[in-house]
């Protein structure tokens, strides 16, 4: 520690430099905190749910729809507690920006299947009333200031109708926070009753059970013209959300191009410093500093750089998204996010790692400059 006014006064030795350092320095790993935060959102892959629901459809594709009649087969098998159909519908409120997750669902399983999304019981009665009924996030309800028993219109994404919905019910759940359903009766009318839909959703009584369940219910179909693949709900929105393509292979690129580009930078001017200190140097071996405790000294000096620089762009990453919804601004595709633990302590070794990696060799040369060649030189 007797060499830290050395240290901080080498880093700041040039004010200008070291401050536009710092600021590109805590620009990039902002950026590196927030593409490695977004694929940990993805890995989580945390849905909030139950932990004791399973997904059915169709093991061609999630477009391919299963008959309704697969409901009460699926309903027999032991360990089903209850089901319900759900249909995907999707869709966007006035603005295309303003996606919605909406979706079809039997109206009186909503409390039997899923039971996370509180809602307060009038309302749920009210919407299992109403045919055109609609019960719609707490969030997307602050957001766009709907009341109970407004009218809205949710526009076209796949199906070729414009559901016109009221809202008869306002629901809160820890994660998905982007959810509008309508009632399942109404959306088959609306487009011509084919008795169809791409989900059936089904809570168990054990969740030791799944597997045996799933296997169970995928073998009832296995020769019919409709075979199933029954999935948990995570596994199942792991599947949805690479439908996207390859998003971790896409972040981990950009994060390993933004990290390669920290190293350039911070080797340009880690090498300029170096550089400018070279009679320094040399007095420091003149009056008996070894080349080892130069080379010590130098590094120390250049990681704290690249590690203050870090932390800057790591700590401003953290309040940031803790300020900010992300949901909202996503259209709940990354609901609950944040810099976690992980994250950070990754950011936080890469932003050292990087100082060491760009002021190896300007460190090294610096250590095996002689006296002789330092003093002649005039920078």
């Amino acid at each position: 520690m007797k060499f830290a006014n050395l240290i901080f006064r080498n880093i700041f030795r040039n004010k200008l430099r070291a401050f536009m350092t710092l600021l590109l320095l805590a620009a990039i790993f902002f950026l590196v905190a927030t593409l490695l935060a977004i694929n940990a959102a993805f890995e989580r892959n945390d849905t909030g749910g139950t932990g004791d629901r399973l997904v059915t459809q169709s093991a061609f594709s999630l477009a391919n729809m299963l008959p309704f009649a697969y409901e009460e087969k699926i309903r027999r098998v032991p360990g089903v507690v209850d089901t319900a159909k759900t249909q995907w519908i999707g869709g966007y409120y006035k603005d295309t920006r303003n996606n919605v997750a909406l979706m079809a669902i039997d109206p009186n399983k909503v409390e039997s299947v899923f039971p996370d999304y509180k809602i307060p019981p009038a309302e749920l009665a009210a919407f299992e009333a109403d045919r055109t009924g609609a019960i719609v996030s707490q969030e997307l309800a602050k957001r766009w200031g709907w009341k109970i028993g407004d009218r809205i219109t949710i526009k076209r994404q796949i199906f070729p109708f414009d559901p016109q919905l009221t809202v008869r019910a306002i629901h809160h759940h820890p994660v998905q926070k982007s959810a509008i359903w309508l009632q399942m009766p109404y959306f088959q009318e609306s487009i011509g009753n084919f008795g169809r839909s791409d989900m059936i959703w089904l809570k168990v009584a054990k969740t030791d059970d799944m597997p045996r369940i799933s296997q169970e219910i995928d073998a009832l179909f296995k020769n019919s013209n409709d075979p199933t693949e029954t999935y948990t709900e995570k596994e199942f929105t792991r599947q949805f959300v690479s439908m996207m393509g390859n998003v971790k292979v896409l972040f981990m690129s950009v994060s390993i191009s933004s990290i390669a580009m920290i190293v350039l930078l911070a080797a340009i001017t880690m090498s300029m410093s170096a550089r400018e200190r070279v009679t320094e140097v040399a007095v420091l071996k003149a009056i008996g500093f070894q080349p080892r405790l130069i080379l010590t000294l130098m590094l120390t000096e250049f990681a704290s750089l690249t590690l203050l620089g870090g932390l800057i762009g790591i700590g401003g990453a953290v309040l940031f998204y803790q300020s900010v919804d992300a949901g909202a601004a996503t259209q709940g595709l990354l609901e609950n996010f944040r810099i976690d633990p992980q994250t950070t302590t990754i950011c936080v070794v890469l932003a050292a790692l990087v100082g060491i990696i760009a002021g190896g060799l300007p460190s090294i040369r610096a250590s095996r400059l002689t006296v002789v060649d330092g003093l002649r030189r005039v920078v």
